[in-house]
């Protein structure tokens, strides 16, 4: 099942090309580390928004940085392809800093909900399983799966959503924690993405043999 919105990653791209002349002479690479500061920040909003009373605003900032973290994601690879500035450290550099960001942003969820239970483990085991399944079959020259419905940018966006719901949640007092609901997505869909990346790295596979 092609599940996810990975697959609109080209036309999203596509949104972003009049940014390029103004990244012409900028490394890729420089804006692939510019990723960490900006998940950093989202994932102390997360902790203020949660244990500072009052704070309902830093949803909102959150939400911001996580379409600042969708565009810078997609821009460094689109200044590398754009204008040859493809390189092997660039594609290491390229996977690693948003898989970074996800570790702070998740930790600093699961502490600020004090979500020390089994649903807060199966969320974070489940998004590390994701990440893991997605490259299984990378070490046989199978192709990456990043299918969903709880890939990377999936799980981005939902939380984007789920943010602006406590948001509302919380302004016209509906009673509603919609981030429990987050995490149960998390796991549901988790299972889901997981049988479907190892499902599709099978199939891969049993093509190649």
């Amino acid at each position: 099942m092609n599940i996810g919105l990975y697959h609109l990653k080209m036309p999203f791209r596509k949104l972003l090309i009049g940014l390029l002349p103004f990244c012409k002479e900028v490394d890729p690479n420089v804006i692939s580390w510019c990723l960490l500061p900006v998940g950093l920040a989202m994932a102390v909003c997360y902790v203020l928004s949660f244990q500072v009373a009052g704070a309902s605003s830093f949803l909102l900032l959150a939400i911001v940085l996580g379409f600042i973290r969708m565009i810078v994601a997609t821009l460094d690879g689109l200044v590398a392809v754009t204008y040859n500035k493809s390189s092997i450290k660039g594609d290491l550099i390229n996977r690693v800093t948003p898989e970074l960001c996800d570790f702070m942003l998740y930790l600093a969820l699961v502490f600020a909900l004090r979500k020390f239970d089994l649903t807060g483990l199966l969320a974070i085991g489940l998004i590390w399983l994701t990440t893991f399944m997605g490259l299984l079959g990378s070490p046989s020259g199978l192709p990456v799966q990043s299918v969903g419905p709880v890939g990377q940018t999936d799980r981005l966006a939902a939380l984007m959503l789920f943010s602006f719901l406590e948001y509302l949640s919380r302004s016209y007092s509906w009673g509603i924690s919609f981030f429990d609901w987050f995490f149960y997505w998390l796991i549901i869909g988790g299972v889901i993405t997981v049988s479907n990346r190892f499902y599709r790295s099978l199939q891969a596979a049993k093509s190649r043999s």
